[in-house]
C-alpha cells in the first residue's frame, strides 16, 4: 500500500487560479489521481487528455463546456470525460468548487 498525506505534498496554484495537489502522477500503471480547488470566478483554457477523466464532485458545484453544450454537477456527482475529448472547465457559482479527479490511461491506445 502507497499512502500520500495532502498536507505533506506540494499545491501548485496555476495561472488560472485552480489550486492542484496531485497524489499520484504515473507511478501506478500510469493513472494520476489529485485534487483540484477551483475559485469562484475561473476559467480554464480548453484541455484534452491522452486519458480517461474521472472526477467527483466534493463541493461546490464544477462546470464544463464540451461541444458548445454546458455540463453542470453538483456536490456529490460523479463525471466521465473520455479521452481526446476536448473540456472548458469554469466556476460561474459563488462558492468555491472542490474536485478529486482521476486520469487513467485508454488500453490499447
Amino acid at each position: 500500500m502507497v499512502i500520500r498525506e495532502f498536507d505533506k505534498l506540494p499545491h501548485v496554484l496555476r495561472p488560472d487560479g485552480v489550486e492542484m495537489t496531485e497524489f499520484f502522477t504515473g507511478a501506478h500503471a500510469g493513472v494520476r489521481m489529485g485534487y483540484g480547488v477551483f475559485p469562484p470566478g475561473m476559467a480554464a483554457p480548453p484541455a484534452t487528455h491522452r486519458e480517461d477523466e474521472y472526477a467527483f464532485v466534493l463541493s461546490g458545484t464544477a462546470k464544463a463546456k464540451i461541444g458548445g453544450r454546458i455540463f453542470e454537477a453538483a456536490a456529490g456527482s460523479a463525471t466521465f470525460i473520455p479521452a481526446g475529448e476536448e473540456h472548458l472547465s469554469f466556476n460561474d457559482g459563488a462558492e468555491e468548487c472542490r474536485v478529486l479527479w482521476i486520469l487513467v490511461p485508454v488500453t490499447g491506445a
